[in-house]
C-alpha cells in the first residue's frame, strides 16, 4: 500500500527557503516511492482560529472549532498520513506563528491520546523536520526542535532527522548553501523506508 504524506509549509513566504527545502524533502520521498499519496498543506493560506483553551476537547477528544474553520482539514489528514514532513523558518527562537497555531490546536489529539487514552492505530508513523533562520547559532533551533518534537509524540509519530541551517535568510539564499537541497532529498528518500 502507498504511503501517504502529509507536508507543512509552515512559512508565511511561499516559495521561501523552508518550502524549498520542504519542496525537495517531498521530492526525495516521490523518488523512493512513487505510489506515495501527497497533501502538501500551506498553513498561511488555511484559516483556523487559536486553541481557546474552552476544555472541550478534554472530554471529547475533538476540538469544537474543528467543523466550522480548516482544522478539520487538518486533523483528517494527520489521522489518514503516515509520513509527514514538517517545514518552518524560525522566528524568535521557534516556528513560525502559522505553525504553532495549528500544533496548539492538536490539543484535541492530546486529549484524545492521555486523557482518552485513544492512541494512532498505524504504529508506523515517522517524521521529518525542516528549518532555516537568519541567524548565525544553531541554538535558535532548540525550542523548534522541542516543539516539533512534542507535536510527533502527541501525534504517535517517530521524529527521525531534523535538518537545520542558520545563516539562511534572504529568499533564495537555500539554494546557495552547499549541501541543503541534497540533504532534503537525500532525508526524504529515508523517510520512506
Amino acid at each position: 500500500m502507498p504511503h501517504k504524506i502529509l507536508a507543512f509549509a509552515g512559512s508565511p513566504r511561499r516559495n521561501g527557503n523552508s518550502e524549498t527545502l520542504l519542496d525537495r524533502a517531498i521530492a526525495g520521498a516521490l523518488l523512493a516511492d512513487p505510489a506515495a499519496e501527497v497533501r502538501k498543506m500551506v498553513l498561511n493560506e488555511l484559516k483556523f482560529v487559536p486553541c481557546q483553551n474552552c476544555g472541550f476537547c478534554v472530554g471529547q477528544g475533538v476540538c469544537r472549532y474543528a467543523a466550522s474553520d480548516d482544522m478539520g482539514r487538518i486533523y483528517e489528514a494527520i489521522e489518514e498520513c503516515d509520513r509527514f514532513i514538517i517545514a518552518s523558518p524560525i522566528y524568535f527562537a521557534n516556528v513560525s506563528a502559522q505553525l504553532k497555531g495549528m500544533i496548539d490546536r492538536c490539543q484535541a489529539l492530546w486529549a484524545r491520546k492521555y486523557l482518552l487514552k485513544r492512541r494512532h492505530p498505524n504504529p508506523d508513523r515517522r517524521g521529518l523536520f525542516l528549518s532555516c533562520g537568519g541567524f548565525r547559532h544553531d541554538r535558535y533551533f532548540k525550542c523548534a526542535a522541542e516543539v516539533v518534537s512534542a507535536w510527533c509524540a502527541v501525534c504517535d509519530v517517530k521524529l527521525g532527522a531534523e535538518l537545520f541551517y542558520p545563516s539562511i535568510d534572504a529568499q533564495g539564499e537555500i539554494v546557495k548553501h552547499p549541501t541543503a537541497l541534497a540533504d532534503a532529498l537525500r532525508e526524504g528518500r529515508e523517510l520512506m523506508k
